[in-house]
């Protein structure tokens, strides 16, 4: 049997290279089309997998280990980007998870949820933000606890629905849980006591960020009918470290924990036109909680609501935040936070609305001094504490307005 069309002219493409030269380890940039919803080990049938498709990407596995209908599922690309998307049967659309995924290493590479038949209806509430067709999830009885991680750099993620990622408290102790984590040297899967130590995690290193990665229209925490998963994820999106990351236009809905939440470095983040509803009902509660190197990071047009803590918490981060012209309302259901809780030097908050919060509508806190801060052409309405509330010096515990005299 001769090679599939498409190889040939990938083949032709490269210059003449044979396929399994190659697709070596490092594989040239490729489409891939899954048709099959299953998962479990990497095998030669006649359908490609999700799990497949990423090592394909990432180059861990060989052309000449896939079958010929395998391989038929590849084809040039002409513009230097991998690109991954989706071609399942129409009652099929679910992929159930045995496993973690491999992490995506690849540069240049895009999953594209958008590509399945039949996407692009909307709700009328949520205009701007597609229903998603093919969902990831955990298999019954599986606990899976990231849906995709991102290690790479220029990777994007659009139009997929990812809920059900959850662990148990023994795995949260080094590894957070998450719909989409981003770091380039994630941290070790389990904290069990028969885990092997990791000897290095340089987190200083600028090369162990993940730089430019893009999240776009993706309904993490909600199936695409909009029903609450009978397993919440534990978190939404975790740039644990990233740099230059885009989130724009997600639905973010019914995590145990934060919808974002950033780790040691998310500097450059940009949160842009999401939906952050209804997060934090079991665990941390703000909707968005910033830590860490968080410098030039912005949010701006987002709907941040119902959440069970802040709609904003900022804990001790490095660098200044700009956040503009978001609806913030209806926070802090579970805890009596602000509505925006800030710390450190630098932020603007201007032109948001606020309001229908059980405390103050902006509290800047002490780190031990935080300054340059500026709070301008906001909207405030039915707040339960201060408009604006300046904590004493010396305090910045998350109820520090209850100290003020």
């Amino acid at each position: 049997m001769g090679l599939p069309k498409q190889l040939i002219g990938l083949g032709l493409l490269l210059g003449g290279l044979p396929i399994a030269a190659a697709f070596g380890q490092t594989t040239p940039p490729v489409r891939i089309t899954v048709n099959s919803p299953n998962d479990g080990p990497i095998q030669a049938d006649d359908a490609l997998t999700l799990r497949e498709a990423i090592e394909i990407a990432n180059g861990t596995l060989p052309v000449t280990e896939l079958s010929a209908a395998e391989q038929g599922q590849l084809a040039p690309s002409l513009d230097n980007q991998t690109w991954v998307g989706f071609d399942l049967p129409a009652e099929q659309v679910t992929i159930y998870l045995q496993d973690l995924l491999p992490p995506l290493t690849a540069s240049n590479l895009i999953i594209d949820g958008t590509s399945q038949p039949g996407y692009g209806a909307t709700r009328p509430e949520l205009p701007n933000i597609p229903i998603p067709v093919v969902s990831l999830t955990p298999a019954p009885g599986a606990e899976v606890f990231r849906g995709i991680t991102v290690a790479g750099s220029d990777i994007t993620v659009q139009g997929l629905s990812l809920y059900g990622f959850w662990a148990s408290s023994r795995a949260t102790l080094t590894t957070p849980p998450a719909d989409i984590f981003i770091a380039r040297v994630p941290p070790p899967a389990d904290s069990s006591p028969d885990s092997p130590a990791v000897e290095s995690f340089d987190l200083q290193n600028p090369e162990s960020s993940s730089p430019r990665v893009v999240l776009h229209r993706n309904w993490l925490g909600v199936t695409p009918t909009g029903a609450i998963p009978e397993q919440r994820s534990a978190f939404g999106v975790s740039v644990f470290n990233g740099v230059d990351v885009q989130v724009s236009e997600n639905l973010i809905q019914h995590h145990e924990g934060s919808g974002v939440i950033t780790g040691y470095r998310a500097s450059g983040l940009m949160l842009v036109g999401n939906a952050i509803l209804g997060n934090g009902v079991a665990g941390m509660p703000d909707a968005i909680r910033l830590e860490g190197n968080v410098e030039r990071a912005e949010i701006i047009n987002n709907l941040i609501c119902g959440n069970d803590g802040s709609g904003i918490f900022m804990f001790h981060p490095e660098g200044s935040v700009h956040i503009e012209g978001n609806d913030i309302r209806f926070n802090g259901r579970r805890f009596e936070r602000a509505a925006l809780y800030v710390m450190g030097d630098g932020h603007s908050i201007v032109n948001n609305l606020i309001g229908y919060q059980p405390g103050p509508g902006v509290a800047i806190a002490a780190r031990p001094h935080s300054e340059r801060n500026i709070i301008r052409d906001n909207r405030f309405s039915v707040l339960d504490g201060l408009t604006i509330d300046l904590v004493s010096r010396r305090n910045a515990s998350v109820y520090s307005r209850r100290h003020l005299g």
